[in-house]
């Protein structure tokens, strides 16, 4: 059996990893200059390690990307980080939190008996209701997924207050789009699992993992500047186009982003299969790098800052101080600030807008500082995948309208995140396996 992988970012390159340990023939196709997709880093000549996307790994709700770190070995070179945090009111006050304890915002003094009562409450329902056991299963996910949006669930369960000052910070950080975008299954098993969460990143940067998965795969294998421009079936057999020649292989495995898999597969899938890929939705997304050669801010007691105040939009759902994240990130003394904007007033901000407004709020936040040695923009038309209400229903219905020797994978069939990728992408590997056992 011989395999092509269409696409090389984490969901691609866990497929590779798992076809290469069970010794399956396969070449892997990448339309960018490297693999990583929004994993991967950008390295600068004076020393910076900017991250393109993904900002951490999450410990035990990472289940499938922390088992085969293990298995590969490379668990110990994760870096790990308590990512202290703080909440920054409308009138700069200032609430310690924790992002790996929801539990550490009852803390927080704008939250009355009541609401903290609500929070309290609400965590030990959900700690013996039924849920998605991994939140980045979305076959899981599909099970609970009512169609009810994440503000209205919140208000209803949490109180006014406690949506302000709890889940928003914490799903504009992650998610970047307004609450009421959101379903509710994969909030509902963070909050369920809360306690297994630890954070951590590799020395190099979450884009190390895919130069994990690829360690042992030869280079002739990995087709790097070389989008797939046509699937065609010759009997049997699928014939990929690209730029320059094609190849004939038995089975495929798309691990690209749902609209162009959509496209690759339109003669040959349903009409119906086809608009449930085209109808992910996808939604504009912007950080922003602020580097600085001499640290401004040593003795900062937090490495994260989360706006919160009651009601009205806000530009920026999270500023990092990724030096305090991934030391190796920077150069000696130096400090770099992720600037992590959300979604909605990016409509009316042009590159310059949102580059100035990352540089005011860093001040706000951490304090007035020196001019940054370099602001870099990272600004993607399409780059999350949001779970609307009825998201993971509608795609998880897709696995069975596909053709038996073509796997989806990608984070769009869950929620955003490096676990959702690595998860469906070994899943594909392992059906595609399936499918050649029961052939023989």
């Amino acid at each position: 059996m011989k395999v092509a992988i269409i696409g090389g970012g984490p969901a691609g390159c866990a497929a590779a990893y798992t076809l290469q340990k069970n010794k399956i023939d396969f070449e892997l196709f990448e339309a960018a200059e490297k693999v990583g997709g929004r994993t991967k880093q950008l390295h600068r000549d004076d020393g910076y390690n900017l991250g393109t996307g993904a900002l951490f790994l999450m410990g035990g709700i990472y289940p499938r990307t922390m088992a085969l770190l293990s298995e590969m070995g490379r668990k110990k070179q994760l870096v790990p980080w308590a990512g202290a945090s703080e909440l920054m009111d409308e009138d700069h006050s200032r609430y310690p939190v924790r992002l790996d304890s929801f539990f550490s915002f009852l803390k927080v003094p704008t939250l009355g008996l009541r609401d903290k009562l609500n929070i309290i409450g609400t965590g030990l329902r959900l700690l013996v209701s039924p849920g998605a056991r991994n939140p980045f299963d979305g076959s899981q996910l599909a099970e609970y997924d009512s169609g009810e949006n994440l503000e209205n669930w919140s208000r209803a369960n949490l109180g006014d207050k406690a949506f302000e000052y709890v889940m928003r910070p914490i799903m504009d950080f992650l998610y970047a789009v307004p609450s009421r975008e959101l379903s509710t299954p994969f909030p509902k098993a963070l909050m369920k699992q809360g306690r297994k969460i630890s954070l951590s990143s590799p020395e190099g940067g979450i884009g190390q993992i895919n130069e994990w998965f690829l360690e042992n795969v030869s280079s002739e294998k990995i087709h790097v500047s070389t989008p797939v421009e046509k699937l065609t079936l010759e009997g049997q057999l699928w014939r990929l186009a690209y730029a320059g020649g094609s190849i004939l292989v038995d089975k495929v495995i798309i691990a690209t982003e749902a609209y162009i898999a959509a496209e690759l597969l339109k003669e040959h899938v349903s009409d119906d299969a086809y608009d449930r890929l085209m109808s992910t939705h996808y939604t504009e997304y912007a950080h922003v790098a602020v580097g600085y050669d001499k640290d401004p801010w040593p003795d900062y007691p937090t490495d994260i800052v989360l706006p919160v105040g009651e009601g009205g939009v806000r530009n920026v759902g999270a500023m990092v101080l990724h030096g305090r994240r991934l030391p190796a990130s920077v150069p000696n003394g130096a400090q770099m600030v992720g600037v992590y904007f959300n979604t909605p007033p990016l409509k009316d901000m042009s590159d310059d807008d949102i580059k100035e407004e990352a540089v005011k709020q860093v001040d706000a936040a951490f304090g007035q500082a020196q001019k940054p040695s370099f602001v870099h923009l990272f600004r993607y038309k399409k780059g999350l995948t949001i779970a609307k209400p009825g998201h993971y229903k509608m795609l998880d219905k897709v696995h069975s309208l596909l053709p038996e020797s073509i796997e989806l994978a990608g984070d769009y069939f869950s929620q955003a995140g490096v676990e959702a990728a690595v998860h469906s992408g070994e899943r594909a590997a392992k059906n595609l396996l399936l499918h050649r056992a029961r052939e023989f």
